[in-house]
């Protein structure tokens, strides 16, 4: 096989949750650029399938009819209400961001380590350092949820790579902050991604590129991690 042939997703089917937000779409175009067929699931009614990913019957039932599916992304984050919302607002965001995540895991995981498959959680430079205050107006600082969530990916993918091994591999991508017009922190190459620049990281870990690696935590964040 050929490193091209490597990246090739020609006849390979993914489901991306989140699939019509930012990093979601991209996610999605990735897909279909090396030949495969992406399917965007999301709240927002130009998803391919419009579906609450906490509800298990009704991602039991999709699993199901969506019948063999060689990826899975786990994209999908919370509203992310302000930091004050500590009631429903941080419920709701580990609901979707965890909740959403295991379901989803549980019901298409579990198919594909009977045949074999591909998990990519989508994490952030946050699952791994704390935000920085001084970037943020007052009162529009990540939520501590964002964090939980992001946090708690990581750890969902070491606990996947371990219990199913070489069937289904489990990997982690954490991307720094894409270029929207927010101030730039402080890091190494002194600016935000474009968002373009996570395709080549995604094609890796989602392709055979990457078939000796599971539990792996992949940052594509510019350096900031590194401070």
């Amino acid at each position: 096989m050929t490193l091209l042939d490597q990246f090739s997703l020609k006849t390979k089917v993914a489901v991306v949750t989140g699939g019509e937000g930012l990093l979601g779409r991209c996610i999605c175009e990735t897909i279909r650029e090396l030949g495969g067929t992406a399917l965007s699931l999301d709240l927002k009614p130009t998803a391919d399938h419009v579906i609450d990913i906490t509800d298990a019957a009704a991602v039991a039932r999709l699993s199901d009819e969506a019948g063999d599916v060689d990826i899975l992304v786990n994209c999908a984050v919370g509203n992310q209400k302000p930091l004050t919302d500590v009631g429903e607002g941080f419920s709701s965001d580990l609901n979707i961001g965890l909740v959403g995540a295991m379901v989803m895991t549980a019901n298409f995981g579990s198919r594909m380590a009977k045949r074999g498959g591909v998990i990519l959680n989508i994490g952030s430079d946050l699952s791994l350092i704390a935000p920085d205050p001084s970037l943020y107006p007052p009162g529009t600082m990540k939520p501590v949820s964002y964090s939980v969530v992001k946090h708690g990916i990581v750890g969902m993918t070491r606990y996947f790579a371990v219990l199913w091994g070489g069937s289904v591999r489990v990997n982690c991508l954490c991307p720094g902050g894409i270029a929207q017009g927010q101030p730039v922190p402080r890091l190494p190459m002194g600016r935000l991604a474009r968002l373009e620049e996570i395709k080549g990281p995604v094609a890796f870990l989602v392709s055979d590129a990457s078939s000796y690696m599971t539990g792996a935590v992949l940052t594509v964040d510019g350096g900031r991690t590194c401070f």
